[in-house]
């Protein structure tokens, strides 16, 4: 059972939902009734592509608030999703479900203070963060892994998500990790820098064949503490499943609320 801790997810939602958008060649941030849409021109990957309620959301006008971001969503060819923390929004779940939204996801939001952290590096994983000076190869591997692409030449990535990858990497606004096993990529990680001394980490993705051997538990070690080398003194996620849960507790993440993900489209078993 989750102990939520409200002022804590209340500051983490606050954080990326009010925030100024830190690459707007690469993002599309609009604000549409209560709710804040963000776009990633490159990717249709569905964290890149959501809204979050930013305001209080009328009961009575609730149908006309999705039908407006089903408009937003419909013209960039991306599907309706909404993602949110269950404890600050009381009812909003009921009303997503009344006009036909489902639930796609609901994860344990994790947090980690600086003095929480417990470091974990597997042998023979190598880590690194990007930069600007780096090759296509290795920024293409990233965004090949980040958006579950094979690096078999079947999928490549497009010139733009490089090109896109490099503006965003010249901004120092994040830290984008590449981790390789025995020099071969094995998995993906971001590191958002925010305000108020916190720091998102998504993107983790561990390529299958590289999965149980400690690679993401390295990754995010290797983003906590570039993240404190910042300053910041709170690292911050969210779980995508209980495996993942379970590295994260390891390594000092507890859990501080639920996040839901609703999208427009077939049910999920949640």
């Amino acid at each position: 059972m989750i102990q939520p801790d409200i002022e804590l997810a209340r500051r983490l939602e606050q954080s990326i939902s009010l925030a100024p958008d830190s690459n707007a060649s690469a993002t599309e941030s609009i604000y549409c009734g209560s709710f804040r849409a963000w776009f990633t021109a490159y990717t249709n990957n569905r964290e890149l592509n959501y809204a979050m309620p930013v305001a209080p959301i009328a009961a009575a006008a609730m149908r006309v608030e999705v039908e407006g971001l089903r408009s937003v969503f419909t013209a960039r060819h991306r599907t309706v999703r909404v993602e949110y923390v269950e404890e600050l929004w009381p009812g909003l779940r009921d009303a997503l479900e009344q006009v036909g939204l489902h639930l796609a996801a609901a994860e344990p939001l994790m947090a980690c203070t600086r003095t929480e952290f417990l470091s974990s590096t597997a042998p023979g994983v190598q880590m690194r963060a990007l930069s600007v000076a780096d090759d296509d190869a290795d920024l293409a591997a990233f965004t090949q892994i980040r958006d579950a692409r094979p690096l078999d030449g079947s999928r490549p990535a497009s010139a733009r998500a490089i090109t896109e990858l490099r503006a965003l990497l010249q901004t120092r606004t994040e830290v984008c990790a590449l981790a390789c096993v025995d020099g071969v990529p094995a998995a993906s990680g971001r590191c958002l820098l925010q305000r108020d001394s916190l720091g998102e980490l998504t993107s983790i993705v561990t390529r299958p064949q590289f999965r149980r051997r400690g690679v993401a538990a390295t990754m995010v070690s290797f983003l906590i503490r570039e993240l404190i080398d910042t300053g910041r003194t709170i690292a911050w996620l969210n779980a995508a499943n209980d495996q993942a849960r379970s590295v994260y507790a390891r390594l000092g993440f507890r859990s501080i609320g639920r996040l839901l993900n609703y999208e427009e489209g077939h049910a999920s078993e949640v």
